[in-house]
């Protein structure tokens, strides 16, 4: 298996971050297109095209919000990574940058969770982020304990 140095893999990860967030951005001016097309495209529970106006907007609403979501989650992503990157990992600041992100996760369930109402599913996607911020908050739960280690260790020296 293909192994790369922390170093290199630390900063893909950051090109990664600034790539989403500029997809993100992109993706906010494609949005007022974008969408109508989505609910328009036909798929074996039917037509969405009967969808009020309406529906409409609050799948747009929606949309947008995610967007905001997945946003606020690549800023506390890069910023978690600009902390590794200083090798300031196991700190109160790197525990609470993963809460916040395990956050979004489980706002991004809710917010699929409303587009359910057209898109069924998108009920399988709100199930992938909640186990996703579960996940995430385990790994806060380990970090967290870890930090609290560290501290005691670096009082006794």
């Amino acid at each position: 298996m293909l192994k790369i140095s922390n170093k290199h893999s630390i900063n893909l990860s950051i090109i990664i971050s600034v790539l989403f967030f500029v997809i993100c951005i992109a993706g906010a001016f494609i949005m007022p297109k974008l969408v109508p097309m989505l609910i328009d495209t036909p798929d074996n529970i039917g037509n969405r095209g009967s969808i009020s106006i309406q529906g409409r907007a609050f799948v747009m609403i929606i949309s947008y919000l995610l967007l905001a979501v997945f946003v606020a989650a690549d800023a506390l992503l890069f910023k978690l990574l600009m902390n590794v990157k200083k090798e300031l990992v196991f700190t109160a600041q790197s525990v609470g940058l993963i809460r916040g992100v395990s956050w979004c996760c489980f706002a991004v369930c809710l917010l699929f969770c409303g587009l359910g109402l057209y898109f069924q599913l998108a009920f399988v996607v709100a199930f992938m982020a909640v186990f996703l911020g579960l996940c995430l908050r385990v790994t806060k739960n380990v970090i967290a304990e870890a930090t609290e280690i560290k501290s005691e260790n670096d009082l006794t020296v």
